[in-house]
């Protein structure tokens, strides 16, 4: 397919360094780190130097819902070009320079893998006070982290499927609300076996120790929208 091995692709550098050093990217992270910072400070115990003794975890839970909402929200509006990152192309204007479908697709791929992983790690230390604050074990970070990611990357791989098929930005806005609004809404109306693919459902199953069945899925549904956005992109090379 053309690809170019992956530290080396273009595509995924200039993404990169255009996130690094965009006002909007850097505008939507203080927003995230403010939101997380509020929630962690509302729900402190009174007395700072005294730790809960309870098990309680709702703090906890309620920083994991915020953060797999914030994160997925920010990723695949990068990638649908909602939050229009200064210096970094589409897709679609990507094809008609010297790279071929493959080194767009993983560049882009992995540009917004590399991006979820930098939230998670900013959010960590609130997430951190969060555990240690209700008493929560510290590898129950583990199936958080997994599920967050692999969440994110599949609702951003299908904001990527999305900058390739709609050339109107209207379009694309309003199919990536859509799909945000089935997934974090309507998952949680399916039959009880299905509630698991809902985000905020998985998340707290997560925050509990647990690893529901939705990271394998969301991970699943991003590898298809890729493999989708790379063909349609051949489909253009070759038009």
């Amino acid at each position: 397919m053309g690809i170019i091995p992956a530290w080396g692709n273009p595509v995924l550098r200039g993404d990169l360094r255009a996130r690094s050093g965009s006002r909007k990217i850097w505008i939507f992270q203080a927003a995230y780190l403010g939101v997380l910072g509020a929630l962690v400070l509302l729900g402190l115990p009174p007395e700072l130097g005294r730790f809960s003794a309870s098990s309680e975890t709702s703090l906890y839970v309620a920083v994991v819902w915020v953060q797999v909402a914030l994160v997925t929200y920010g990723a695949s509006a990068c990638l649908v070009q909602e939050i229009a990152v200064e210096g970094e192309k589409g897709p679609v204007d990507l094809v008609y320079a010297p790279f071929s479908p493959g080194t767009i697709v993983v560049g882009k791929s992995l540009a917004s893998l590399l991006t979820i992983i930098f939230w998670l790690l900013l959010g960590a230390p609130l997430l951190a006070l969060t555990i240690a604050v209700r008493q929560v074990p510290l590898v129950a970070l583990l199936p958080v982290a997994a599920l967050i990611a692999a969440v994110a990357w599949g609702i951003a791989q299908v904001g990527l499927l999305y900058s390739v098929l709609f050339e109107a930005e209207f379009s694309r806005v309003l199919m990536h609300w859509g799909t945000l609004i089935a997934v974090f809404v309507i998952t949680a109306l399916l039959p009880s076996p299905y509630q698991s693919l809902n985000p905020i459902i998985a998340a707290t199953a997560a925050a509990h120790g647990m690893l529901p069945g939705a990271p394998a899925a969301y991970a699943l549904l991003g590898i298809a929208c890729a493999l989708w956005a790379h063909r349609h992109l051949g489909r253009l090379t070759a038009g």
